[in-house]
């Protein structure tokens, strides 16, 4: 196999939407609230910031040549 002309290190962070939105009903204390995907992508904002300063973990990182294929 030759070499890939470019790797892209990609970090990978999954959220489960149901933990969110157990979230965001109990910030808001309405356990039928049904939020639409801007509140659940807003809600999560600081989560990402945090999990992305946090050390690195192999598990987390997604290698893949130029064309997108995972090596």
């Amino acid at each position: 196999m030759s070499l890939p002309e470019r790797i892209n290190v990609i970090r990978s962070i999954t959220y489960s939407t149901e933990s969110i939105v157990d979230s965001i009903r109990t910030v808001l204390d309405d356990p039928h609230h049904n939020p639409e995907i801007d509140e659940v992508l807003e809600f999560i904002e600081d989560w990402v910031a945090e999990d992305m300063s946090a050390p690195l973990s192999r598990h987390d990182l997604v290698y893949q040549d130029e064309n997108g294929e995972e090596l």
